[in-house]
């Protein structure tokens, strides 16, 4: 992530840059007349100031779209930290059903064991009588 940022720190410092010698070149690319400039230079500089509007609109746009991808990552982070915790949850609640379970398991494999014990009593006492 700071990588990317310090390169886009980087992409932005060589389009201002660029968009200063696009104000500065057509100013310094023709001699200055009597009126401060020359005839020849005004397209051009409309051009250049064109272009600066059209580099402050794509890094405008650039910067609004990494922040909203940022937020974006931040919210789908934060849906995976409550989806992991949903998980624990459930996960620890299978483990304590299990336990119980394996509990009850237990009380009815002794009250099986008992009354096994308490048939074999009874037919013993049947075998008595008879």
């Amino acid at each position: 992530m700071k990588t990317r940022t310090v390169t886009e720190t980087a992409i932005l410092c060589v389009t201002g840059l660029i968009a200063l010698g696009l104000v500065i070149i057509p100013l310094t690319a023709h001699p200055v007349g009597p009126g401060g400039v020359s005839a020849g230079s005004k397209p051009l500089v409309l051009l250049a100031i064109a272009g600066v509007i059209a580099l402050g609109i794509v890094a405008g746009s650039r910067y609004l779209t990494t922040r909203k991808n940022a937020q974006v990552e931040l919210t789908v982070g934060e849906q995976y930290r409550r989806l992991a915790d949903e998980y624990r949850r459930l996960a620890d609640m299978a483990i304590t059903a299990q336990e119980h379970t394996d509990l009850k398991l237990g009380e009815v494999s002794v009250r099986m064991d008992h009354l096994r014990d308490q048939l074999e009593s009874l037919q013993t006492i049947l075998k008595d009588v008879e």
